[in-house]
């Protein structure tokens, strides 16, 4: 790979921003080698600290790829592909530079996975608001007091700290939360926004089918990986996205969180914490709600 300047994206978003950034290649995108990069460059980093902005990866002409879930424009994401395309890798790329980049009094994370060992990161974190729920009667208590936090947001007129929900492996959780489940998931979709809560919801082509088109409308957002059909498919292989958002159509390689690397990203995300507090009159717990079942 070869250093060129680039400039910073962000889909819905006047920024761009100049920076040394390295070329994609069929070679996987390090998390934390990108993250340090992004880092170095004053700007970037600024973005990176502004809450709900997260990083994708690298777009295919040499441009790192940021999206900011606190945007109107933005709010919800919906990644889809097929088994082993990289959704899991995406969101935990994601959800890493959130905890990275970003404070747990300016968000909190409600992951919901049929896989939870692949957030278990996230676990000694104060970012992460109650356990990791990893099954269909866990994804739904978790759905019934969020959308309770939700309304109790709307009437308080309150939209921070920024709630972000992840359900990955939609299969399951439709097929045994049935109706209740896409019903608590629709309500906070159309509603989430003013309320501070974002979803994230990732699954196979034929899962994001199960959800109904009234839900799925309230995703602008669109990460496509590749599908079963290869031949077809727009996105070359594994890791590889086409990001879908207000009529741009962005192909990138999404930046990979190698299992290894997880001890040194909590450790400097633990490092940024210690950097960033500052002496307040009020804590966390003024702030944040925290979940009980």
């Amino acid at each position: 790979m070869t250093l060129e300047t680039a400039r910073a994206r962000m889909p819905h978003s006047a920024t761009r921003i100049q920076t040394p950034m390295l070329r994609p290649s069929t070679a996987p995108v390090a998390f934390l080698a990108l993250a340090q990069q992004l880092r170095a460059d004053a700007q970037l980093h600024r973005a990176l600290q502004v809450p709900g902005t997260a990083l994708l990866g690298v777009a295919f002409d040499g441009v790192p790829l940021l999206i900011r879930l606190a945007s109107p424009d933005v709010t919800h994401v919906l990644i889809s592909g097929c088994k082993a395309s990289g959704k899991t890798e995406l969101v935990r790329t994601i959800l890493a530079s959130l905890v990275l980049f970003q404070r747990p009094r300016e968000l909190q994370l409600f992951p919901i996975a049929s896989r939870p060992h692949a957030y278990q990161f996230l676990e000694t974190l104060p970012h992460l608001n109650g356990d990791i729920a990893a099954t269909p009667e866990e994804a739904l208590q978790r759905l019934r007091w969020l959308e309770t936090e939700m309304e109790r947001r709307a009437s308080e007129g309150v939209a921070r700290p920024r709630l972000i929900v992840v359900a990955d492996g939609m299969s399951e959780m439709v097929k045994e939360g049935g109706r209740e489940f896409q019903v608590h998931l629709t309500r906070l979709a159309q509603r989430g926004r003013a309320a501070g809560v974002s979803l994230i919801v990732a699954g196979r082509d034929g899962d994001n089918s199960a959800l109904n088109g009234i839900l799925k409308s309230y995703f602008p957002v669109r990460l496509a990986g590749r599908t079963a059909q290869a031949a077809r498919s727009s996105v070359p292989g594994r890791g590889e996205f086409v990001l879908y958002a207000g009529g741009e159509r962005v192909l990138f390689q999404a930046a990979y969180l190698a299992p290894d690397d997880v001890p040194a990203l909590v450790a400097q995300a633990r490092t940024n914490l210690e950097s960033r507090a500052k002496p307040a009159s009020f804590g966390l717990r003024t702030l944040v709600r925290r979940w009980k079942r």
